[in-house]
C-alpha cells in the first residue's frame, strides 16, 4: 500500500499505487507551510470613555475609530451615550460600513443606547449656548466584539 510519488508544489505529479498495480495521476496535496493562513480571534471589550468638551457648536471629537487597514474586522455591539450636561445637546455621528453614518442628538440629562454593526467611528459635537466656558459632560460606553486577524 505504499505510494511512490515525486512531489512538487501545487502541480500534478505521477503517483504509482502498488496495491492497484496501475499508474495514476493525482494532484499533490497542499502543505500548510506553503499557504499563508490568517488566524482569527474573537475579542470582546467594554470601554467607558468620559466626555468633557466645550459646548461651542464647532469642535468635533472622535471617541472611537477603526482604520480600514487595521487587523480589527467588523466591530459590533452596543453603544450608550450619557449626557450629564444641563444645557448642552450632544450630536453623535456613528459611521459604519453598511449605510454610511447615523446621526443622533442626545438631549441634556438623558441617554441613548443603540445596537450597531461594523462600526468605523464615533464622533461627538456639543451644541448649545454660545458661551465657550460651558462644557458638555457625560460618558460613552462601548460593549463591542470584533474579529482580530493576525
Amino acid at each position: 500500500m505504499e505510494k511512490n510519488c515525486n512531489r512538487k508544489k501545487n502541480i500534478e505529479c505521477n503517483c504509482i499505487c502498488h496495491f492497484k498495480k496501475r499508474k495514476q495521476i493525482k494532484k499533490c496535496p497542499r502543505h500548510s507551510r506553503t499557504r499563508k493562513t490568517l488566524i482569527k480571534k474573537l475579542i470582546c471589550i467594554h470601554r467607558c470613555v468620559p466626555i468633557n468638551q466645550k459646548c461651542d457648536d464647532t469642535t468635533t471629537q472622535t471617541y472611537f475609530y477603526v482604520a480600514s487597514n487595521s487587523n480589527i474586522k467588523n466591530p459590533s455591539g452596543t453603544i450608550t451615550i450619557i449626557n450629564n450636561s444641563k444645557s448642552c445637546t450632544m450630536h453623535i455621528t456613528v459611521s459604519n460600513s453598511f449605510n454610511g453614518h447615523e446621526e443622533i442628538d442626545v438631549a441634556p440629562n438623558s441617554s441613548f443606547t443603540a445596537i450597531v454593526a461594523n462600526i468605523e467611528s464615533v464622533k461627538i459635537l456639543c451644541k448649545g449656548q454660545s458661551n465657550n466656558d460651558l462644557y458638555c459632560t457625560g460618558s460613552m460606553q462601548l460593549d463591542i466584539h470584533y474579529t482580530l486577524m493576525f
